[in-house]
């Protein structure tokens, strides 16, 4: 559970929420009074009460949640709730699962070729990042449903589709275009 503060508390009625629920009443507010920018829906545009959270006039869903921190104040968990929840931190911690290298990939021709580089081996996180950098900079999130991706011919040409789920990218592509490196 998170407290609330008073200028927040405006917008989601209540003085504790868990984290999710204030991103999830925060949306359903925006979509209420339809503060989306119609051209691009990741845009945000605060009427007075979201100007007073935000401290702006406009603000997109990725800046959100860093704007929402300052509203958002973790509560005390309960001692027991503590105790259990210290142990995995350590055994975390002390686990080798940090000292594990990301692990490289071998890249097919066409996406080397997409992504207009040489370069045959590359981290899943970079290929991922970059995959997402194309996307965004060619707007090819469906602006009714932002968890679909319309595929340009570019991105047909490598994925096969029209249109596929942005859950369903980092599958295709380790079944098409990447490989593990031997």
């Amino acid at each position: 559970m998170c407290g609330v503060s008073p200028e927040l508390q405006t917008i989601v009625g209540q003085p504790t929420l868990p984290r999710t629920e204030i991103v999830k009443q925060l949306w359903a507010y925006i979509r209420k009074n339809n503060l989306q920018d119609p051209n691009n829906k990741r845009k945000i545009i605060c009427n007075d009460e979201l100007r007073l959270v935000f401290e702006t006039d406009c603000t997109d869903m990725f800046k959100m949640n860093k704007l929402l921190a300052k509203h958002i104040i973790a509560l005390e968990p309960t001692k027991h709730t503590s105790q259990d929840t210290k142990k995995p931190k350590v055994d975390v911690e002390s686990g080798s699962k940090n000292d594990d290298p990301v692990p490289i990939v071998i890249i097919s021709e066409a996406l080397a070729s997409f992504f207009g580089t040489d370069e045959r081996e590359m981290s899943q996180p970079e290929v991922l990042r970059q995959m997402w950098e194309y996307i965004k900079v060619h707007q090819l999130e469906d602006p009714l449903n932002s968890t679909t991706i319309l595929c340009d011919a570019k991105l047909q040409d490598l994925l096969g589709c029209e249109s596929i789920s942005a859950l369903g990218i980092p599958e295709m592509l380790t079944q098409r275009h990447l490989f593990k490196k031997s």
